[in-house]
């Protein structure tokens, strides 16, 4: 595990973060990677700290990095809630990620603590699984075969080649857009409660749909169902699975 630490403790002349003067910084960085990952087998990632980004790339391993910044008022205090923050990368011949991050609770003197986490997986792998149970979103790129996102209140965003989704959010907006002309094969959910649906699919995806929210907006022609303001189901296309995509605002569905 590669472990870089930066303070910068201000001063006695500090400067003034969120309007408080007087409060410091204290910045470090985790990194761990899994050399033993078999690429193609299964991802998961959990992380409750804050944003998590997933990109999958030619990288030769899975890795992960957990950049964190603590704000406070007490040096001391700052430095335990930093050097409290862990991260454990691991994998094998049956799959791998982000085992689990440790996070500090916020004590005395430290007001709050940011901690995004970043993992770069090789491309190729069959499943990918993110659970953020923050406050935060979370964010997929380029990837490719089964995907299942559970985000916190900031939303999340998936784009790839995907057979199946099951993508979730407690708020803000959740959007899938598929790539490359890649059709879902399985039976697939995209769910916002809190905010606002998009899913983007390609041309040749049929199937079908169930849609609800608050205003339901689909590009393709459905036929038999329900066709109103706030519910539109029905096929589509020439066979395919159930698609179902529900929020509390707008639901925006459209093939490309």
């Amino acid at each position: 595990m590669s472990l870089l630490l930066a303070l910068l403790f201000a001063p006695a002349s500090a400067t003034s973060v969120d309007g408080v003067v007087g409060d410091f910084t204290y910045e470090g960085s985790l990194s761990e990677s899994a050399p033993s990952y078999t690429i193609g087998k299964p991802v998961s990632i959990s992380h409750s700290g804050g944003n998590i980004i997933v990109r999958c790339t030619e990288a030769e391993k899975l890795s992960a990095r957990l950049p964190y910044t603590v704000i406070g008022s007490n040096e001391s205090a700052m430095e335990a809630a930093g050097n409290g923050i862990g991260l454990k990368v691991g994998g094998d011949g049956k799959g791998g990620g982000v085992v689990g991050t440790r996070m500090s609770s916020k004590s005395s003197g430290v007001g709050s603590i940011e901690a995004p986490l970043t993992v770069n997986i090789p491309i190729g792998a069959s499943a990918i699984s993110v659970s953020q149970s923050g406050s935060g979103w979370v964010q997929l790129q380029g990837c490719s075969g089964a995907v299942k996102i559970s985000a916190g209140s900031g939303g999340a965003f998936a784009s790839g080649q995907f057979t199946v989704a099951t993508l979730s959010a407690a708020g803000g907006t959740v959007k899938l857009v598929q790539e490359g002309g890649a059709v879902l094969l399985k039976n697939s959910s995209i769910s916002a409660p809190g905010g606002s649906a998009t899913v983007i699919l390609s041309s040749a995806q049929g199937g079908t749909l169930s849609a609800k929210g608050g205003h339901v907006s689909v590009q393709q022609a459905v036929m038999g169902g329900a066709q109103t303001e706030t519910a539109v189901s029905g096929s589509f296309g020439i066979g395919g699975p159930t698609i179902g995509v529900a929020a509390k605002e707008n639901v925006e569905i459209s093939q490309q």
